[in-house]
């Protein structure tokens, strides 16, 4: 039995030409054996996903993975497939069978298969009917003919983007990402690092997380790296078809937790991460903020500024609204464009490559999560605990204090299965609160300065606008302080 990874990527784009030519040219492919052929594919029908996420909550070992069985048959070769699919690779394990074997009595025999085993028990499954697909193959040969080879599969089906799936060996992946970074560099094919319904157009929230008693802090990591990886790449596919503001809203999310997930395991992070991650992740952050802001200032606070006015004064409102809708606009289009660049679909492999290579350092490899968790975010908490009086700090000032409270707010939903009730209960409403309220006075402050820099608002409207800022940001400061001194420390039980 072969056990193999994949990483899969689908196009963005139409190609300059078909997928197969495009992909032909690449040097990796140069001199890469090629297969055409017509795949019959049957799946087999079970509730693995549900039966394994109940065993996850006990187990702790698995949480969150799925499992995929089947059967591929080309010419005269049938082959036996099961994949894992668990983040951040897909675990293949395949074998060619026999025209009477059985892929029942294939799982029973294989013991490299023995948790499929384990998780099926005695249930039944039935294969759904055969589809087919056209399939171009290449196997490819690794850097300087070291003999890695790295296995090349492009899925072609005219009514939707060609499916690409790159598989090796597990301890080849430095080929396998080798070719997927050429791949990215020079065609407009995007990573997809975890399974996604292509059909779902709704923006992907945050999902919450159950950390399992016996974790260690890697374990964590790793689970909270995949639910940002969700939240991210789901709402990527989801605007494919069209960025709109709650996708533009829950990808800035995704990428603060991330951040918030490598201030909380500083530690894991190393010279791949500095050089090759964070300045893209900034890149793209940046991006999403700005489109974000527009959004907000547009939508919420340029509405309520004109609703604030005096009648007669409404209409000289609509210049203004509009010269903001296009400043909009422009900030989704700078966004868009950049997620179908080579830049992100590079910067979302190299955020892959580097989790699928993570371990624990040395002196972390005995400590309990609960342990390491307290220690962070008892640190996090004093960042917000030893802030000045909120009222007497400048507004950029206390904007890191929001920053502080919303990432100690981010770390405390990475780790709610292990906080104490009461954490729960008080300390996580308390830090929502204090959010908001600062985020109030923050946004009148950015409404206040897009304000003084469109052309097109009149000297009142940008006088209003400083104005609701100076007000905002008072109050804010005021509630802010009250909420802040009543947060109490945040506990693992």
């Amino acid at each position: 039995m072969l056990q193999l990874v994949e990483l899969r990527m689908v196009s963005l784009d139409a190609l300059n030409g078909s997928p197969d030519e495009a992909l032909a040219r690449l040097s990796r492919f140069a001199t890469a054996r090629r297969t055409d052929f017509v795949l019959r594919s049957q799946k087999a029908g079970t509730d693995l996903a549900e039966r394994e996420n109940e065993r996850g909550d006990e187990r702790g070992d698995e949480w969150g993975a799925e499992w995929e069985l089947g059967i591929e048959t080309h010419d005269d070769h049938r082959v036996f497939v099961a994949m894992h699919l668990d983040w951040p690779l897909v675990r293949r394990m395949e074998t060619e069978a026999g025209p009477f074997d059985t892929l029942h009595a294939w799982i029973k025999s294989e013991a490299a298969l023995a948790d499929l085993k384990t998780l099926l028990g005695d249930a039944s499954f039935t294969l759904s009917e055969a589809s087919e697909t056209a399939i171009v193959e290449w196997d490819t040969p690794g850097e300087m003919d070291t003999g890695v080879h790295v296995r090349a599969t492009l899925r072609l089906d005219p009514d939707r983007p060609a499916k690409l799936t790159l598989t090796a060996a597990p301890d080849e992946r430095e080929a396998l990402f080798a070719t997927a970074h050429e791949i990215a560099a020079t065609l407009p094919f995007l990573i997809v690092p975890i399974a996604i319904d292509n059909a779902l157009r709704e923006p992907v929230k945050a999902s919450k997380l159950k950390l399992p008693k016996n974790a260690s802090p890697t374990d964590a990591f790793v689970a909270i790296g995949k639910s940002v990886a969700a939240q991210w790449f789901g709402n990527d596919a989801a605007s494919r078809n069209g960025l709109e503001v709650e996708h533009v809203h829950q990808l800035r999310v995704a990428q603060r937790r991330l951040k918030t997930a490598i201030k909380l395991f500083p530690e894991w992070i190393d010279d791949t991460w500095t050089t090759q991650v964070a300045p893209d992740l900034k890149w793209f952050g940046d991006l999403l903020g700005d489109a974000r802001d527009w959004d907000v200032f547009t939508e919420t606070t340029l509405v309520a500024y004109a609703a604030a006015d005096d009648p007669e004064h409404k209409d000289a409102w609509k210049p203004t609204q509009s010269a903001a809708d296009s400043k909009r606009i422009a900030a989704r289009q700078r966004l868009q464009d950049a997620m179908n660049s080579p830049r992100y679909a590079l910067l979302a492999l190299s955020f892959v490559e580097w989790f699928s290579a993570l371990e624990a350092p040395p002196h972390q490899a005995d400590q309990t999560l609960a342990a390491y968790a307290q220690k962070r975010i008892t640190k996090h908490y004093r960042k917000i605990e030893r802030a000045p009086e909120l009222t007497t700090l400048d507004a950029p000032t206390r904007h890191k204090v929001r920053i502080h409270a919303k990432r100690l707010r981010y770390a405390l939903e990475f780790l709610r299965s292990l906080l104490t009730r009461k954490t729960r209960k008080q300390v996580e409403e308390a830090l929502g609160n204090l959010q908001s309220v600062l985020g109030e006075g923050n946004d009148a402050a950015v409404a206040a300065q897009r304000l003084a820099d469109l052309e097109e608002a009149g000297e009142f409207q940008k006088g209003l606008a400083k104005g609701f800022a100076v007000n905002a940001q008072r109050m804010s400061a005021m509630e802010g302080e009250r909420i802040l001194r009543k947060i109490k420390p945040p506990r693992i039980k």
